[in-house]
């Protein structure tokens, strides 16, 4: 075959077979891109600014018409109280959406739990600390106005006493039981009586009273969350990676840890007077 034949043939073959192909790949990729499952983490004490992170992920996953299901990674002691949820309530928005798969890695407790309510299933692992559903405070001081503290009621400093405190502290704690018991239902294998104890469980005790639903790794949980999707050749992003850049340059303080952090010597925290979602698995639970 001349050197003129055999550009010819390849140029025929260029347009007629390799042409087609590379217009399908562009199309494939571009119009119709592999299906996602993105991974959300929450990897922080909840707080406000933890929140706003976890959020932008969430965001990115709702606005991303490519990913079809998430897996929220969770390892958190928890926090406070309307940060944790707040998290509850927009995964289970999300959830409304999508598949929101729970993976669990060392911990999930108190806040962290709340927030992993709004995922199903939820994975664990044997050794996961799971739970520690309650909630605690410091008790408000008695302020006594006098000459030099003047106020317009007896409670203005304080906006609390000793009566009103137990019963907010209860609220939130009832709030937070039929919470687990409206998502968890009758998988759940112990009392409203038993689960206000405020016991932290681990992973495989967990599973046992119905508080996760699988005893597994993320990899697992991923797998899930695509079969829920229906959907079986899949890519898996990390949206805390593709948010991180943009929400520290617009949140620098993210960086900086949470005020009510423990020191990292002494395990001592210094959290103002609030309510709080929160399990310390240094102090094993004492603020």
């Amino acid at each position: 075959m001349s050197f003129r034949n055999e550009l010819k043939f390849f140029t025929k073959f260029f347009l007629w077979v390799a042409t087609p192909l590379l217009i399908g790949w562009f199309l494939s990729v571009y119009l119709f891109p592999q299906p996602v499952v993105g991974i959300i983490r929450l990897n922080l004490p909840i707080w406000s600014l933890s929140t706003e992170l976890v959020m932008a992920q969430i965001e990115e996953a709702r606005e991303d018409d490519s990913i079809k299901a998430v897996v929220v990674q969770i390892e958190s002691g928890g926090g406070e109280v309307v940060a944790s949820q707040t998290l509850y309530l927009e995964l289970l928005k999300l959830r409304q959406e999508m598949p929101v798969v729970g993976s669990i890695d060392a911990i999930a407790a108190s806040g962290a739990y709340y927030a992993a309510m709004g995922t199903d299933p939820i994975y664990a692992k044997p050794s996961s600390t799971v739970g520690n559903v309650g909630v605690w405070s410091y008790a408000p001081p008695d302020l006594a106005v006098n000459d030099v503290i003047l106020a317009s009621g007896p409670f203005k400093l304080t906006a609390s006493n000793r009566d009103e405190f137990l019963r907010e502290l209860e609220g939130i704690k009832q709030e937070f039981l039929a919470t687990v018991f409206s998502q968890r239902g009758e998988r759940l294998n112990l009392s409203p009586a038993e689960l206000s104890q405020g016991l932290a469980y681990p992973g495989r005790e967990a599973y046992r009273l119905g508080l996760v639903d699988y005893i597994g790794s993320q990899s697992e949980a991923i797998a899930t969350a695509a079969e829920q999707a229906g959907i079986e050749n899949y890519e898996v992003v990390d949206l805390q990676a593709r948010v991180f850049d943009d929400f520290l340059a617009n949140n620098p303080f993210i960086a900086e840890p949470w005020y009510g952090a423990p020191d990292p010597v002494t395990g001592v925290r210094n959290l103002p007077p609030d309510i709080y979602l929160l399990y310390d698995k240094q102090l094993r639970g004492a603020p």
